[in-house]
C-alpha cells in the first residue's frame, strides 16, 4: 500500500460544506413551484435563488487539492499548480471559526486551500488525516531549495 507521499491523492470539499447550499437551493426551487401564491415575483425570486444555490453547492464539490509528486494542484476559484520546492511550510489556520490549511510559499504568498476544512468542530478526524497527508507529501517532495523559516526581525523603532 502506498503512502500519501508516494501516490496521487485527491482531497475534496466535505459533504457538510457543499450539501447545505444544495439543500437550501432545493427548498427554494420547491417554494418557486408552489401553486397559488398569486405573485410572479415570488416564484421568480425563489427560482433564481434555488438555481444559484444548487449551482454553488455542486461547484463547491470540485474544490480541493490534488497531491502529486511534482506539485499541489489547488482547485478553488482559481486553479493553479504549486510546485513543492516553492512551498516553505504547510500550516493550519483558523478562519471564521473553521480550520483550513495554508501553504506558505518562498515569496511569502499564502495559498489557502478550500479543502480540507473542519467547520465548527465537525469532521475533525478527516481534517487531521488530510492535513497530515498534505504535510507528508510536502516533506517527501519539497526538494533542495527548502530552508527553514527564519523568525522575523523586530521592526526598527522610528527615530524622532
Amino acid at each position: 500500500m502506498q503512502s500519501a507521499a508516494e501516490a496521487d491523492v485527491r482531497i475534496r470539499t466535505s459533504g457538510l460544506d457543499w450539501m447545505g447550499p444544495v439543500v437550501l437551493g432545493g427548498l427554494g426551487l420547491m417554494l418557486a413551484a408552489l401553486p397559488g401564491t398569486g405573485q410572479p415575483g415570488f416564484a421568480l425570486y425563489w427560482l433564481i435563488y434555488g438555481a444559484l444555490m444548487v449551482a454553488e453547492g455542486l461547484w463547491m464539490r470540485t474544490f480541493g487539492v490534488d497531491l502529486r509528486p511534482e506539485f499541489a494542484g489547488v482547485r478553488a476559484f482559481r486553479r493553479r499548480r504549486v510546485p513543492w520546492p516553492q512551498v516553505q511550510a504547510v500550516v493550519r489556520h483558523r478562519r471564521l471559526g473553521t480550520w483550513v490549511v495554508r501553504l506558505i510559499l518562498e515569496s511569502g504568498e499564502l495559498v489557502t486551500l478550500r479543502a480540507p476544512t473542519s467547520p465548527w468542530g465537525s469532521s475533525a478526524a478527516r481534517y487531521e488525516r488530510d492535513f497530515h497527508a498534505i504535510g507528508q507529501c510536502w516533506l517527501a517532495h519539497r526538494g533542495q531549495s527548502w530552508r527553514p523559516q527564519r523568525p522575523e526581525a523586530p521592526p526598527l523603532l522610528a527615530q524622532p
